[in-house]
């Protein structure tokens, strides 16, 4: 297991990956970025960008490709080639994951979206099957105070998870898991790994923290309430957490989505990324 941010191609970020001992890295790619399938001469130039990073020793443990709403029929063409696209681009990266959302149809309830799921995701699981790749569906609702009502992303709720994947009982389904987005709805991450822990194909280590005094106060659907924070800043337990996705047979890596953190972002990311780094350090070997 290794730790790493999501990041982009980018020479410079890869220094700075280097210089404080990350080790890993969820490429984030889109059509136009030069290597994405679709564009002019994307073999050799997705070549080009696998090699950069073996050659820095930084491993690419998941394709971050479509965080968008699929359902959307305004979307939902784009939506389909650029799922595909990734699909392509990680097996010519020979990295093993992809993710993403998995849509929602908006101002419905999440069930409501469970026919389009199947229809839609069936579908490209079993594109990704013949390709060796494995889809991993965020599990964070979009919603306003990090709540599903109003969202984007139906796979946002375990009892989703459970309809989508008996609808979809495709082995190439599902999760990056992610514990901030549980602690915004006051589940246990711990908890919840025990259950969907073999589901876990990718790792966003991102946190949350819930001000209880304000809640008691204001309740839940107030701003600061729960504010999204750097890993390690948070309510989550990392130790018991990393110690269940290895009981759950997980295999890949920590990457931390860095920016979202109240005081750590801007200006002040790079040095959040690194006090974060230093925190999960104390938990994960990195190999």
């Amino acid at each position: 297991m290794r730790i790493g941010f999501m990041m982009g191609y980018d020479r410079e970020r890869m220094e700075f990956a280097k210089r404080y001992g990350f080790r890993s890295l969820e490429l984030m790619a889109e059509p136009g970025n030069g290597f994405f399938p679709g564009d002019a001469g994307w073999e050799a130039k997705a070549d080009e960008v696998k090699a950069a990073f073996a050659a820095e020793d930084l491993r690419i443990s998941c394709v971050a490709g479509f965080y968008i709403n699929h359902m959307d029929p305004a979307q939902e063409a784009a939506a389909r080639e650029r799922t595909r696209g990734t699909i392509l681009l990680a097996e010519r990266l020979g990295v093993g994951v992809v993710a993403g959302f998995a849509g929602r149809i908006v101002e419905e309830e999440l069930d409501a979206s469970l026919p389009k799921f199947k229809e839609m995701w069936g579908e490209h699981a079993r594109f990704a099957e013949d390709h060796g790749v494995k889809i991993a569906f965020e599990n964070c609702p979009m919603g306003q105070y990090g709540l599903p009502v109003g969202g984007i992303n139906m796979m946002c709720t375990p009892d989703m998870w459970e309809k989508a994947f008996d609808a979809v009982p495709s082995p190439a389904l599902g999760l990056e898991w992610d514990p901030s987005h549980l602690i915004c709805m006051f589940i246990d991450p711990v908890a919840n790994l025990k259950k969907f822990g073999a589901k876990a194909y990718h790792v966003h280590a991102k946190d949350a923290h819930v001000d209880r005094e304000l809640m008691s106060r204001r309740g839940v659907w107030y701003p600061g309430v729960v504010e999204h924070c750097s890993p390690a800043m948070g309510d989550t337990d990392w130790a018991l957490c990393i110690k269940e996705l290895l009981r759950q047979g997980y295999a890949s890596d920590l990457n931390i989505e860095g920016w979202h953190d109240a005081v750590y972002n801007r200006e002040k990311e790079d040095e959040g990324l690194v006090i974060a780094l230093r925190q999960m350090e104390q938990f994960v070997l990195q190999d």
